[in-house]
């Protein structure tokens, strides 16, 4: 079966957003014709099995499992998911966060009238329950043309919240790399090979959930501090590979550019952390290595 969208949800230990999450799902589906993928990346708080006894009977969810388990990447996860859609058009959906209700028969018609490869939904934003819409990051519509607006302007660098045309993933190999904030390289290489105009759906339909424990919010860590270093080498060694060395030089300043602002920003966490001064220096000891 074809579906209008296919909604992938990747899950770690989210015994407590399970049921939430369920629902939601459940309702969508009974209003659009979507296939639900849940993926698990080996969970050990029988979050696995809760679900499994949930869509026993529903026809439209799956229920996936990563084969390793790599702790703390839903990237991983999201692969599976991708190459296991039966849709035109997937999103990413993380466990604790939802779906508007509203709005959604008028997204799927949006979808069936744009042929675009990435369109964007407008995010309300919850947070110690203060709801606040946020507009979309000042720039989100770059390409490989004009590379210098992406590192010197603000940009979207989160996956979520986005439709992303299934063919065009599969047709330049876009898949996520393992660890966290692997959402930057991922969206900026969808971004780099994009050949289609950018749509933003007008009606706010992605809840996001802002928690404490959430990946990116935990404690910052060594992990934490590697892995977005990672995210932006990728790209720096990415653009090196696909760029003749005449216009790689000449985004050379955009990009150092960027990375001092990247830096700072890491910087300015570690100091502002209520980790202990001996830890903080240690941190910034070894961002100064990576960084330089």
């Amino acid at each position: 079966m074809i579906y209008d969208l296919s909604i992938i949800i990747p899950f770690y230990n989210a015994k407590k957003f399970i049921n939430r999450s369920f629902k939601n799902c459940k309702e969508l589906s009974k209003i659009i014709n979507a296939q639900i993928l849940y993926i698990d990346n080996i969970s050990n708080d029988n979050s696995f099995n809760i679900l499994k006894k949930k869509i026993k009977s529903k026809k439209n969810f799956n229920l996936l499992k990563t084969t390793k388990k790599f702790s703390h990447s839903p990237g991983i996860a999201r692969n599976l998911g991708i190459k296991n859609s039966k849709s035109d058009n997937i999103i990413f959906l993380d466990i604790d966060d939802e779906l508007n209700i509203k709005g959604i028969k008028k997204l799927i018609q949006f979808l069936k009238k744009n042929n675009s490869n990435i369109i964007y939904l407008k995010k309300k934003i919850i947070d110690k329950k203060k709801y606040l819409t946020r507009k979309e990051s000042p720039y989100i519509k770059y390409n490989k043309k004009n590379m210098q607006e992406f590192f010197n302007k603000s940009i979207n660098m989160a996956a979520i919240s986005i439709i992303f045309k299934r063919k065009f993933l599969l047709e330049n190999k876009l898949f996520f790399n393992r660890g966290i904030y692997e959402d930057i390289f991922f969206l900026f290489k969808a971004h780099f090979y994009n050949n289609r105009i950018i749509k933003i759906f007008p009606i706010t339909t992605y809840k996001r959930y802002i928690h404490k424990r959430s990946i990116t919010n935990t404690k910052i860590s060594v992990y934490h501090l590697s892995c977005m270093f990672e995210a932006w080498k990728n790209i720096n060694n990415f653009l090196k590979k696909k760029l003749s060395t005449k216009k790689y030089k000449i985004l050379d300043k955009s990009i150092q550019f960027r990375l001092r602002g990247e830096f700072a920003n890491e910087y300015y966490k570690i100091v502002n952390s209520k980790i202990g001064l001996r830890t903080k220096k240690n941190y910034l000891n070894f961002i100064v290595k990576k960084y330089r």
